[in-house]
Order: C-alpha cells, then structure tokens, then sequence
C-alpha cells in the first residue's frame, strides 16, 4: 500500500514538473525580439469532424438534435485544456485541444483535436476518441508530440467509479488526424 502512494504521489509531481516546465516554454520570450507571443490560435469557432460529422463550434459550442423529431440533443463543448506548438511542421503554431461530448446517454465522451495552420488560414482536424467519463489532466506538445494525461479506471471498473488510475496517451498528427503512438 505504501508504495502505490509513493508512486502516486511521484507520478502525479512529475506531471506538475512537466505541465509547469511547458507552461514557461510557451511563455517564453520570442529569440531576437525581446517580446512575448501574442498569438494563439483560437479553436472556439473551428469545425471538427467526429466520425466522418462535421461539427463546428460556435463561442466553444455546439448542440445538435441526435435525430430528426427527436428533442435529445447532443452537446460538443471545448474544454479549457490547450496545448501550442507546430504539430503539422509548417513552423507556425496551432493548438492541441480537448473536447467532450454528450447528450444522448450517460457517458461523457472526451476526444482530442487539433487547430492547425493550412496555406491561408486554420482548420480544425479529426477528433480522436480518448475516453468514457475520464478526468483530463493536461494536454502538451513537445516536438511535435501531443500528450494527453489522464485519470481513468482500472479493466472491468464500473464507469461509475472515480477514474484514479493515471494515463498518458501519445498521438503525432498526420494527414489530418492524430495517430497514436
């Protein structure tokens, strides 16, 4: 028992370390202009494309009837968590993202997403399906990498259950869409 404590407790400082040293590097000054980014790739009006649907997001919504003379609704939302950097190797920034999705059922559907630069303006990507009622913990982009961190349950846990087990989820963005690592 003890040393799943110790274990938790390292884990869970060495993510701290990790978000805080991303933090400062994506506040960082600008080398040669003596001053700070001031532009950050806004993903609130983007659209994404979940499972071959097109969504976009209006002020970081979107609700949609799930079926013609249904008054179920689902609901896409942007959660707060972003990450910036060049993930698609143009050199120009574009932001990792965190979006949840729900309405129809009981489940709260986290997905991952990218706001990418193109030749002439940002697009939104793919989403790519992280978890069932999973509790985010942060989102970084370290060479080109995304990461995902995240409490989740453990095999056969009803998802009911607090989520207290720690992942982290690796993806690359290629042609549109993030792969898994």
């Amino acid at each position: 028992m003890k040393k799943i404590i110790i274990t938790t407790v390292f884990i869970v400082v060495a993510v701290f370390l990790y978000t805080a040293r991303n933090s400062f590097l994506a506040n960082k000054a600008v080398p040669g202009t003596g001053e700070h980014e001031s532009f950050r790739p806004d993903p609130s009006s983007a659209t994404f494309i979940f499972d071959d649907e097109l969504v976009t997001l209006s002020a970081g919504r979107n609700e949609s009837i799930v079926a013609p003379g249904s008054a179920l609704l689902e609901e896409t939302i942007l959660m707060d968590q972003f990450a910036y950097g060049d993930i698609n190797a143009d050199g120009k920034e574009d932001t990792a993202l965190l979006l949840a999705r729900y309405g129809a059922g009981s489940g709260t559907f986290i997905y991952a997403a990218a706001f990418v630069s193109g030749p002439v303006t940002y697009r939104g990507s793919k989403a790519i399906f992280i978890g069932d009622r999973i509790a985010p913990q942060s989102i970084s982009i370290n060479e080109g990498v995304v990461t995902v961190i995240y409490l989740d349950r453990g095999p056969g846990e009803a998802l009911a259950a607090e989520p207290t087990i720690m992942v982290s989820k690796q993806f690359v963005y290629r042609a549109g869409e993030f792969k898994e690592r």
